[in-house]
């Protein structure tokens, strides 16, 4: 028993089992570079989600309510497409791609069909 204590203390003494530089692991929370294509695809995510958000308030703050609705069914056609395309998950990605897909085209088209009651008028008592 004591032997064993010994040689373990002999071996993290002279650096026999210390990690060096090279067994390094990777760090937690940290991702791996991504490829350039990876990168495109976010890119446009990013600045399509960021569009939208200044269109459809403006657009409905204007009064034009219907086109605010339009303008969120374009914002979600564009990241069905974009998740169809990518064959890996990003942050707009939730479950299976299929998933991602059909879920998004089906919200779409509810919102689109919901859009043409977006103009009523208002009802004061």
């Amino acid at each position: 028993m004591s032997q064993e204590r010994d040689s373990a203390a002999g071996a993290s003494t002279t650096g026999g089992s210390s990690a060096g530089p090279a067994d390094e692991r990777p760090r937690r929370g940290v991702a791996p570079p991504r490829s350039r294509a990876h990168q495109t695809y976010r890119i446009a995510g990013v600045v399509t989600v960021a569009v939208s958000l200044t269109v459809v308030p403006a657009s409905s703050l204007l009064g034009h309510q219907r086109l605010g609705v339009i303008a969120l069914v374009a914002l979600l056609l564009t990241l069905v497409v974009m998740r169809f395309q990518r064959p890996q998950g990003t942050w707009i990605s939730a479950r299976s791609r299929l998933f991602d897909v059909l879920f998004g085209a089906l919200l779409a088209l509810a919102l689109l069909v919901l859009a043409a009651y977006a103009d009523l008028p208002r009802i004061s008592g």
